[in-house]
């Protein structure tokens, strides 16, 4: 059923109220992780899935009901959530509703069946939609937060190609994305650096698995310029790197001031003037 043992808000929906009430109890046998809530009427349910204060993370319905059937439903969900779980889990199906249902963006589909089995397979189900759900969340999350960082960041495979870039690092060496992506990482150093890429940057991946400091890049158009790198390797192989321009006047002013004030200012207070250029210059 998965490692995770985060509770799972299920809602379930069903125009018959003793079948609602037995199958939620038996979803909740079947999985501890499962917090079952039921409605039979659709428009209950659409109130309880707009409910912004506790939202659920998957929807199972019938599909024959009074008033709105699960289709319906589904495609009413579907408008505010494209991606949130919803199983229709009925007895009355077809294939025809079946392929309208995967159509419509139906998560899983199940027919009702006799015997105590059918609830294991279904919570079975639920639990694995959720899981999924979850994960490619958290993954949209994380690419939303690596697309709107101000620093460039790319991800480079194991074989050392691009497969990643935000578009920040875009902006930084002037490609376009389909420019880049497959290209190796080593192509955005210009000649006389890549052996230091190669001896010290690669080398610290290998041994330590991160490095940080300065390099030169190379840009699209062939300019060279000053940059601050850090690297840090990914536990599937490849690296992640993060980027920025280095603006050598305005560190050089940074440091200059650090060292007028004296050694109890700044960020590097209580640091020796010749240790700051140590520090700065890695």
């Amino acid at each position: 059923m998965g490692t995770s043992s985060a509770t799972i808000h299920v809602l379930y929906v069903d125009d018959d109220p003793a079948l609602v009430d037995l199958v939620a109890e038996y979803l909740e046998r079947e999985a501890e992780r499962l917090e079952v809530e039921t409605a039979t009427e659709v428009d209950e349910a659409l109130d309880r899935f707009h409910d912004p204060d506790d939202p659920v993370d998957c929807i199972v319905s019938d599909h024959e009901m009074s008033g709105m059937d699960g289709l319906a439903f589904l495609r009413a969900v579907r408008e505010t959530d494209p991606n949130l779980p919803f199983l229709i889990y009925t007895g009355r199906g077809s294939e025809e509703v079946a392929q309208e249902a995967i159509s419509q963006g139906v998560t899983d589909y199940m027919q009702k069946a006799r015997g105590m089995a059918q609830y294991a397979v279904l919570a079975n189900r639920i639990v694995q939609a959720v899981e999924k759900y979850r994960a490619e969340r958290n993954t949209r999350r994380r690419l939303l937060a690596l697309e709107t960082a101000w620093q460039g960041i790319c991800i480079v495979d194991a074989s050392g190609e691009i497969e990643y870039a935000n578009s920040a690092f875009l902006d930084l060496y002037g490609y376009r994305e389909d420019q880049l992506l497959g290209e190796p990482w080593i192509s955005l150093f210009p000649e006389p650096e890549k052996p230091r890429v190669e001896g010290e940057i690669i080398a610290s991946l290998d041994q330590t698995g991160g490095w940080a400091g300065e390099t030169v890049g190379l840009a699209a158009d062939g300019e060279e310029f000053e940059q601050t790198v850090s690297v840090a390797e990914l536990p599937d192989g490849g690296f992640v790197a993060a980027v920025d321009r280095l603006d050598r006047e305005a560190v050089d002013d940074f440091f200059l001031v650090g060292e007028r004030d004296g050694p109890t200012s700044g960020p590097f207070s209580g640091v020796a003037p010749t240790h700051k250029r140590l520090l700065h210059r890695r």
